[in-house]
């Protein structure tokens, strides 16, 4: 018995401790810092957020309902939990906590107090995906997946931000790699997400595809039968392709046949206007037409441009809707512009004179007047939508957001498209979602989100794109990867492009090609360099696509064969220069050649030459003391210091990890260069696009400016001190602007006499032109907006002339002379930022100004208060004083500073000088 109870107490004694680690155990999850189990319980009992948290207890899986679309506020978040994960500096377990319950604010503030790791980044990039933030979550998440594939939390949010981005077949296929992990609960969600999202999507294009194929079909089968359910389902492809079979109609029965398809349209967009085509179609005299007619069917069958030969004979036949149709299948459809206005007025169709505003949109843009442009999409597009809505008003959005990404406005771009990219979605209207995806992928890479290009690229892919579908997708990603400085993956894309049957490798080839072939080494690249710029030349015959060609061929043989890469680099910068600015390929070129050189000339520890290019791309002198060149060309970059004593320090990388865009300049301007510069009462600094416009090159407490051009020489007679300020701008209804606060001069100082005021109406570009001439300051206050017309990106919003141009741009400003050889002080918004950090000009009003005589101009790159004015007022009058530009722009900023530290704007403002 004693021996029996004696065990039974050992038995115990053993047993008591595993109790109690059990029991504590079950009230400590792991990672819960000490909180309650039901504290977790109940912060995923009221969750209804999609995206899934890296924290172990709050991605256990739930099952979400349906709150019956009523917003029930969540409970308050009991503080004593809190204050025990706090008290374990547990920020991640509290930003779970609160992003359970959608407070993703609060969420996102502690997430910020942990350093970067795949799990932070997959949690921040659900905050991002709560507000909207696609670019920046999707970013974060490529990250996280390029180090750890299977990530199931990043996997699950890249699904969800690819979905909500509308890139559905992408997320399809993202959510089957998080079934493919066989997760409890969270794979078999994730399986009926990706078969929904495939199916929906794929049913548009089969929708669309149908209603295609069945209207295509009356042009083969007399007997075909009319597609009138593809036109309730898809009316803008049938009305679309409807008008080739009426004008392909042999004989009147054929055409008389097609009038319920006809009335079935008109009945759906309103109008008769079909209707009263097939009529008058069929009371043409087929015998002379019914020739023509098959003539035209069998052009549309083989989907081949029309010759000129056949435009023009069936323009002198009277046959008016068959001129239409061959003038808009001829690639130089512009050419015929005026004598199709006038027909689609005669037929007073909208549909097609729609169409005709997008054509004569285009048209203004060639000629340069892209606010006329800009006006008429705008007009086209309201008429649209108070209309029938239909496929003509996404593509005047598409258009409209076309225009803006040539005018590298591209915020407003992207605006546009995306919602084109939507109406096409509703619409059924799969072509045209082709199109907007297309277009996107093209301003995502102007704007440096690499991220999202490659998926708008993935997801072209992923659709089947267009027939022949392989060059295109290839050769986008090659490019993107390159400027994303991820080698390796442009160059396997680069191969696969090349590898592609219907290649016609273009210019776009060539220079991923060259820029690329520098890593590797291959004796086979001089043959494809070479046959890729025979197939460039051959189908790019323009002046400025040959400067291209010879830039490309000289950045090849750069690193093969320098002296030869150096004669072609300075050939293409002679023969850009002789070429009109116009030629944006020869501008680029010329840029490129010179950042070729600059950055070879920091290879080889040549930094006196680094600071000569420098100086003779910005037309400047070459500072002997107190100057710093910087530039960058892809993965090499380049900084050179001039010291106060003329010494020179430089610093060369060559294999730089990250794009520009996302690097601090403290990594382009190493310390040791900047040291070079201790001592110098004010710095020159020389640089080109992307630096330019950098306002962070150097320490604040340093005075210095970019410099660009030489100093004017006084004009003859010497002009007096004359003052322009322009303010109280009535910008135009279109852009929804405020009205920006009415100029007053400051109290304490007395008017000058030759102050010259335009406000109001009086405000237009041709007028403020005309009074800068011959000003010695110009203060313009308004708002200002990106765009570089061609070659340039910035505008001020002026107000509109009778012919509705409202801007003034960098390039009329550079074709101007200011004889006064002014200081400038543009009080807008954004005057002075740069359009992109992948364009190759330094776009900005800013230089412009400079260009045209300007001997200093002041401009913010970021946007600004309404009490902005005063603090440039304030330098005018310090530089009025005997400061130096620099010295006064340093000294107010710091006043401003002292006085409030949300003025940290001022950081900002870029002081743009010539030399003397």
């Amino acid at each position: 018995m004693l021996k029996s109870a004696y065990d039974k107490a050992w038995a115990l004694a053993l047993v008591a401790p595993v109790l109690v680690v059990t029991f504590l155990l079950a009230r400590t999850p792991s990672g819960g810092g000490g909180v309650e189990p039901r504290f977790w319980a109940e912060r995923r009992a009221v969750a209804r957020i999609e995206a899934r948290l890296t924290y172990p207890e709050a991605d256990r899986y739930r099952p979400r309902v349906s709150a019956g679309g009523c917003l029930v506020p969540p409970e308050p978040i009991p503080l004593k939990e809190l204050a025990r994960l706090e008290a374990d500096g547990n920020w991640a377990g509290i930003a779970a906590a609160y992003g359970l319950q959608g407070e993703w604010n609060q969420a996102g503030s502690f997430l910020a107090r942990m350093s970067s790791s795949p799990d932070r980044d997959s949690d921040l990039a659900a905050v991002h995906l709560s507000r909207g933030a696609h670019e920046q979550a999707l970013q974060l998440l490529d990250g996280v997946l390029a180090s750890n594939p299977r990530h199931a939390q990043a996997l699950w949010n890249r699904a969800l931000v690819l979905r909500d981005m509308g890139l559905t077949m992408k997320a399809a296929e993202t959510f089957e790699k998080v079934a493919a992990l066989g997760e409890q609960g969270w794979s078999r969600e994730a399986r009926a997400h990706a078969v929904t999202l495939r199916e929906e999507t794929m049913e548009r294009a089969r929708k669309w595809r149908g209603a295609r194929d069945a209207t295509l079909a009356l042009l083969e089968d007399a007997n075909a039968p009319l597609p009138l359910q593809e036109a309730r389902q898809s009316p803008g492809v049938v009305r679309q392709h409807f008008y080739d079979v009426v004008r392909a109609s042999p004989s009147k029965e054929r055409a008389l046949a097609l009038m319920p398809l006809a009335r079935e349209l008109d009945r759906i967009q309103g109008g008769s206007s079909l209707g009263d085509y097939v009529t008058r179609v069929a009371s043409r005299d087929f015998a002379r037409r019914g020739q023509l007619a098959k003539g035209y069917a069998e052009l549309v069958r083989k989907r081949t441009t029309a010759p000129e030969s056949l435009v023009e004979s069936v323009r002198a036949s009277g046959e008016d809707d068959l001129f239409v149709g061959l003038a808009l299948h001829n690639k130089a459809a512009l050419r015929y512009l005026p004598d199709l206005l006038a027909r689609g007025q005669r037929d007073q169709d909208s549909w097609l004179n729609l169409f005709l505003e997008r054509e004569q949109a285009r048209k203004e843009m060639a000629d340069g007047e892209w606010w006329k442009a800009e006006q008429r999409l705008f007009n086209a597009l309201q008429r649209c939508r108070e209309g029938a809505f239909s496929a003509r008003c996404v593509e005047l959005e598409v258009r409209l957001g076309i225009l803006y990404g040539d005018l590298r406005r591209l915020t407003e771009a992207e605006q546009h498209v995306r919602t084109a990219w939507s109406w096409a979605r509703q619409l059924h209207e799969w072509e045209l979602e082709l199109t907007s995806l297309e277009v996107l992928v093209h301003i995502s890479r102007d704007r440096s989100d690499f991220s999202s290009a490659l998926a708008y690229v993935e997801e072209w892919s992923a659709r089947g794109g267009r027939s022949p579908n392989c060059y295109w997708p290839h050769i986008n990603q090659a490019h993107t990867y390159y400027l994303a400085l991820r080698p390796e993956a442009a160059r396997a894309s680069l191969d696969a492009a090349a590898a592609c049957p219907e290649a016609t490798l273009d210019l776009m080839y060539g220079a991923t090609f060259a820029e690329l072939s520098r890593a590797t080494l291959d004796p086979k690249d001089v043959e494809r360099l070479r046959h890729a710029l025979d197939v460039a030349r051959a189908t790019n015959p323009m002046p400025g696509d040959a400067v291209y060609a010879r830039y490309i061929e000289g950045r090849f043989a750069l690193d093969r064969e320098h002296a030869r890469g150096v004669a072609l680099l300075t050939q293409a910068i002679e023969d850009a220069r002789k070429l009109p600015s116009s030629d944006t390929l020869a501008r680029e070129a010329w840029t490129l050649s010179y950042s070729s050189l600059v950055t070879d000339a920091g290879r080889t520890g040549d930094f006196a030459r680094v600071l000569e290019l420098m100086a003779g791309q910005l037309g400047t002198q070459v500072p002997r003391t107190c100057a710093l060149a910087a530039a960058v060309h892809n993965e090499r970059s380049v900084a050179v210091a001039r010291g106060p004593g003329g010494e020179l320090v430089g610093d060369y990388q060559g294999d730089r990890k990250a794009p520009f865009a996302d690097s601090p300049s403290t990594q382009l301007v190493p310390e040791p260069v900047r040291r070079a510069l201790k001592g110098c009462p004010q710095v020159e600094v020389l640089a080109w696009a992307p630096v330019f416009g950098r306002t962070d090159l150097l320490p604040s407490d340093l005075p210095w400016s970019f410099r660009m051009g030489k100093a004017a020489a006084p004009s003859v007679g010497g002009a007096s001190s004359r003052r322009l300020v322009v303010s109280s701008v009535e910008a135009p209804a279109l852009l929804q602007l405020p009205r920006l606060p009415t100029w007053t001069p400051p109290p304490d100082e007395p008017e000058p006499a030759a102050l010259e005021l335009l406000t109001g109406s009086d405000a237009t570009p041709s007028r403020v032109l005309s009074s800068m001439s011959d000003a010695t300051e110009i203060e313009i206050h308004a708002h200002g907006i990106s765009d570089p017309v061609l070659s340039d990106a910035s505008l001020v919003v002026l107000s509109p002339e009778g012919n509705g141009r409202y801007a003034l741009t960098a390039d009329i400003v550079r074709r101007q002379k200011l004889a006064g050889s002014p200081l400038v002080f543009l009080a807008a918004c954004s005057a002075g930022r740069l359009a992109s950090t992948t364009t190759h000009e330094p776009f900005s009003l800013p230089a412009a100004f400079i260009e045209a005589g300007a001997r200093a101009v002041l401009a913010s790159t970021v946007d600004i208060p309404d009490a902005a004015g005063r603090f440039f007022e304030g330098v005018r009058q310090r530089i009025r004083g005997g400061a130096a530009p620099a010295v006064a722009l340093r000294d107010e900023r710091n006043k401003w500073l002292a006085r409030d530290a949300r003025n940290s704007w001022t950081h900002h403002v870029l002081l743009v000088e010539t030399s003397d």
